[in-house]
């Protein structure tokens, strides 16, 4: 049942001034009940503190990079330039107060000192060159050769020895002026001494391809011939001077040749040819 909004029968009202005190009353009380379970901080004193140090840290660190680079830029010549004081230079060379003692040294008296016999050596001098005189290259000095080497590196092997002989083609000759030496096609061809190229020719006729050096033996003018050597091989040229063992060519089949080979011819100042693999079996041993 509700009650009666207007009239005597009307229920009353709470009084406002309970409901005001109660309100009142209970918000102090609820205050003082917070305050006393958290108490609220009174000063906050670090962090204005911490904010107010942050600007003086960056402008040291700001201004301690910035003297690092300054000194590390700059050089010491142009600090020590303002010092009032005199310094040496770091440039400067340094003195070397190094002093040496004599060397001395003591020999017992017991000691006997022989004198060298002077007369136990004797100095010779070198044996003269040879001097030729060759149409292409003029006059050349040629130095004694002190060694003396095979042609090729398998020189046991041969097809052809010194002198008479059956004609093995047409147009070649019945006396075999040479000795053929067959190491193998594209084998190197040195040269037996030391020596100076007199002839270095592509077109030798029956030769072919052929090297002529002259040497000086035991103060004797020797001429070594090198013929039939593959076309583009030749490693020296006119007026070049050779060492023993030194490669002139390779072994070939050129001018008038049946197969690959290598065809030394040897003579002296007369052009007389001799018997070379036993002038070279002779020398060599």
């Amino acid at each position: 049942m509700s009650s009666a909004k207007h009239g005597r029968r009307a229920a009353p009202k709470p009084p406002a001034r309970l409901r005001t005190r109660s309100t009142r009353e209970s918000a102090p009380h609820s205050a003082r009940r917070d305050a006393s379970a958290t108490p609220a901080p009174v000063r906050t004193a670090p962090k204005p503190r911490t904010r107010s140090l942050r600007p003086a840290f960056s402008v040291i660190a700001m201004t301690f990079v910035g003297g690092m680079m300054i000194a590390t830029s700059v050089p010491a010549l142009a600090i020590t330039a303002t010092d009032p004081e005199p310094r040496a230079s770091v440039y400067a060379p340094v003195e070397d107060s190094i002093t040496l003692a004599p060397q001395t040294i003591e020999v017992a008296s017991e000691a006997e000192l022989e004198p060298m016999d002077s007369e136990g050596y004797a100095v010779e001098a070198a044996p003269p060159p040879i001097f030729s005189e060759v149409a292409s290259v003029g006059s050349v000095s040629i130095v004694e050769s002190d060694a003396i080497v095979w042609p090729v590196v398998s020189w046991e092997k041969r097809a052809s020895g010194f002198g008479p002989r059956s004609a093995p083609c047409s147009g070649c000759s019945t006396f075999h002026d040479g000795v053929d030496f067959n190491p193998g096609n594209g084998t190197p061809v040195m040269s037996i001494a030391d020596g100076v190229v007199v002839l270095a020719t592509e077109d030798g006729g029956g030769l072919g391809v052929n090297v002529e050096v002259q040497h000086n033996i035991g103060g004797e003018l020797i001429t070594s011939s090198y013929a039939h050597m593959q076309y583009g091989s030749l490693q020296v040229s006119e007026g070049q001077r050779v060492s023993a063992g030194q490669q002139i060519g390779l072994v070939g089949t050129t001018g008038q040749s049946t197969g690959p080979h290598l065809h030394l011819e040897m003579f002296g100042a007369d052009g007389a040819r001799f018997d070379g693999f036993a002038w070279l079996t002779e020398h060599i041993g």
